[in-house]
C-alpha cells in the first residue's frame, strides 16, 4: 500500500488520515502529501490498518498517536487526561496578557468558548501562577516555558493526571520549577503566602453536551462534567478565588452562553 491509497481508503476525516499516516511514518504531513507514491512497510500498513480501525471506532486521534501539540509543543496524553484544544492555547495567552497588564476581560478563545479575566485583588509583583485542573499539564508547563521567571503550581483532583502532568514537566525540563499537587480547586494552596493568579480550564460541559459527542466519551468525566448547565464548576473556582486574599486575579474558560461572570453583583469582589 502506498501513501495516496492509505489516504484515499481510510474513511474517515482527511486531516485525521493525514496525522494517522504522517505518524505511522514518522513524517510531517507536508511529507506525506508531497510523497503519494510511497510504499509503507508491512509494519507500517498493519499499524495504519489498527490505528483507522480505533479511529473509526470514535477513539480521539490524540488518544490513538499518544500525543498532542499545544503552542507548538508536543504534549503526551492518554485517557487519564482531557486533550487539550485551540481554545486553551488561546486561554494561556490571555493568561500572558493578563500577568503583564492585569484588568477585567472576556475574550473569545474559540467559536462558542470564551476566556474570562478578573482582577480580584490588586498586587504590584506576582510571581506565582496556579494552574488549576492541569490534566496533561500543558497550561502549567507552557507558563513555565514561556516566563522562566515564574513559579507555577499545578493541581489536579486526579492523581492519574497528575501523572502524565509530571513526566510532560520532565520532557521539557521544567519540573523542578512546578508543584504537583492534588486536590480539588484551591484547596491544595490554602497555606501559600504568596500573591498569585490562578488560570484554568475547568469541566463546563453539561451533562447533555457530553451525551451529545460520541468522541469525548473516551476522555475522563471529571475533566469535563460540569454540573448541570455546566456552570458548576466556573462558579465554584470564581468562589474560591474571591474568599482567597492573596489570588490577584483569575482567568477561566467556559462556553460563550454560559455567561457565567457577566454578571460581577453576584459575587463579593474586593478590586
Amino acid at each position: 500500500m502506498d501513501i495516496r491509497t492509505a489516504l484515499d481508503l481510510a474513511g474517515i476525516g482527511r486531516t485525521d488520515i493525514e496525522v494517522l499516516v504522517a505518524f505511522v511514518l514518522q513524517c510531517d504531513r507536508a511529507y506525506i502529501l508531497a510523497h503519494p507514491e510511497k510504499l509503507l512497510t508491512k509494519e507500517q500498513q498493519d499499524q495504519w490498518e489498527q490505528f483507522v480501525k480505533r479511529r473509526r471506532e470514535g477513539e480521539p486521534v490524540a488518544y490513538i498517536i499518544g500525543q498532542r501539540e499545544f503552542y507548538g509543543r508536543v504534549f503526551s496524553v492518554d485517557r487519564r487526561v482531557h486533550i487539550p484544544r485551540p481554545s486553551t492555547e488561546n486561554l494561556v495567552t490571555m493568561t500572558l496578557d493578563f500577568l503583564q497588564n492585569p484588568k477585567d476581560e472576556v475574550r473569545e478563545l474559540e467559536t462558542g468558548i470564551i476566556g474570562v479575566a478578573r482582577v480580584i485583588h490588586k498586587s504590584s509583583i506576582v510571581k506565582t501562577v496556579v494552574d488549576v485542573g492541569t490534566g496533561s499539564g500543558c497550561i502549567a508547563i507552557t507558563l513555565a516555558l514561556e516566563r522562566p521567571n515564574l513559579q507555577i503550581i499545578a493541581i489536579d483532583i486526579s492523581p492519574e493526571a497528575l501523572e502524565v502532568a509530571r513526566n510532560n514537566a520532565q520532557k521539557y525540563g521544567v519540573e523542578s520549577r512546578i508543584r504537583f499537587l492534588c486536590g480539588n480547586l484551591l484547596e491544595p494552596i490554602s497555606l501559600l503566602a504568596e500573591p498569585f493568579v490562578a488560570v484554568s480550564n475547568p469541566p463546563y460541559l453539561s451533562k447533555v453536551m457530553i451525551a451529545a459527542y460520541p468522541d469525548i466519551h473516551f476522555e475522563p468525566r471529571i475533566a469535563l462534567d460540569g454540573g448541570k448547565d455546566g456552570a458548576d464548576v466556573p462558579i465554584m473556582l470564581l468562589q474560591h478565588a474571591e474568599k482567597n486574599p492573596l489570588c490577584v486575579g483569575v482567568i477561566i474558560e467556559c462556553l460563550t452562553q454560559q455567561n457565567v461572570f457577566s454578571s460581577i453583583h453576584r459575587f463579593n469582589r474586593t478590586v
